[in-house]
């Protein structure tokens, strides 16, 4: 009878203590230390992926699908630092007040922000595919197209996060709960972590397919003639920046996924010991992009300077022109959007492009 049975009344306490997972009573110095570091990250991911989004409004030269896709990237890691930052005023003793729906709903905000960054990557990863293969710097994607591609990314990572709460959870078959979520059911975190490195291992894929076909590509162009120099040294430029963001996802994310697996397969390891210390490292991965834009962007980086300080239009465009002219990551000296060049120019001289 003990497996139909269903607990929803039951405290978290009840839960936790089932799954030998310790809950703090007080608030002494450790909890309080994970609290204040976790608040000053939250704050900081937030404030930067604003940034992110800001640059890409505010710049025409960012108005093409790959940076929609970033903006929605920064928009997806802003919202995990308000799913953290939720997370960090329900954590340490705060954790026993919490009632069965909130834990769900404080699991559930972070499970949906990692889908939607997870969604996004793989869209940036086919955008690139696309475009490499049909040697543009940019896709001809219609900017229709890209909100659809944005909305579906955010109903399937509003849905993923759902799903344990509207039933795929272990309240009614209490014998199932994992360890390190004592409400989920290892058979969702099993699927759950899965499905997130099975895309990781796609992305890369994909990535590696993109520079050896370029790798190629270049070995035979740098033979035959010079080709358009400048705008493959924009496109390898682009692609590097995507790789690194990639990068620094999979090396934050993957510890977290493996430790998952570990609590429902390996009976005496011990995760519970490194799981805070993994959860930082995760949340720590959504402070990463903006920093990573403003290494290697340096159009980028010119556009948060021009926020910052508030400077106005017209003078920025100096300094981001005379910056973009030192990096080979500037868009307006693309051979194929001719366009762009001219719309930048326009309003100052009349140049021919």
């Amino acid at each position: 009878m003990d497996e139909e049975q269903c607990y929803y009344n039951e405290s978290i306490t009840f839960f936790y203590n089932r799954s030998d997972k310790p809950l703090a009573n007080d608030w002494d110095t450790y909890s309080r230390l994970v609290m204040g570091l976790g608040i000053t990250v939250c704050i900081f991911i937030m404030l930067a992926n604003l940034l992110v989004m800001i640059a890409i409004y505010v710049n025409r030269r960012f108005h093409f699908p790959i940076y929609y896709l970033m903006a929605n990237l920064a928009a997806a890691d802003f919202f995990a630092g308000l799913a953290y930052f939720y997370l960090m005023f329900n954590t340490g003793p705060n954790t026993k007040r919490l009632t069965v729906s909130t834990w769900l709903l404080r699991q559930g905000l972070i499970d949906t922000s990692l889908t939607a960054s997870v969604a996004n990557l793989l869209a940036i990863a086919i955008e690139r595919h696309i475009t490499v293969f049909r040697m543009q710097l940019h896709t001809r994607m219609s900017n229709r197209r890209v909100v659809v591609v944005i909305v579906i990314i955010w109903t399937m990572s509003i849905v993923m996060g759902a799903i344990p709460s509207v039933g795929w959870n272990c309240i009614c078959s209490i014998k199932s709960c994992s360890n390190m979520a004592p409400l989920y059911s290892n058979s969702y975190l099993v699927f759950w972590a899965v499905f997130n490195l099975v895309t990781f291992v796609v992305m890369v894929t994909l990535y590696a397919h993109i520079f050896v076909y370029v790798r190629q590509r270049t070995m035979r162009m740098s033979r035959h003639s010079s080709g358009p120099r400048r705008n493959r040294d924009t496109m390898m430029s682009l692609l590097k920046t995507v790789v690194i963001v990639l990068g620094a996802f999979i090396v934050c994310w993957t510890p977290g996924l493996v430790i998952l697996l570990l609590d429902v397969f390996c009976a005496s390891c011990n995760v519970l010991t490194y799981e805070k210390f993994f959860l930082l490292l995760a949340e720590f991965n959504s402070a990463m992009n903006p920093i990573i834009y403003s290494y290697r962007d340096k159009e980028m980086s010119a556009t948060f300077r021009q926020i910052l300080c508030c400077q106005r239009q017209e003078n920025v465009n100096g300094t981001a022109a005379e910056g973009s002219d030192r990096s080979a990551s500037s868009i307006n000296h693309t051979v194929l959007t001719g366009s762009t060049m001219h719309h930048h120019h326009h309003h100052n001289e009349h140049s021919v492009v």
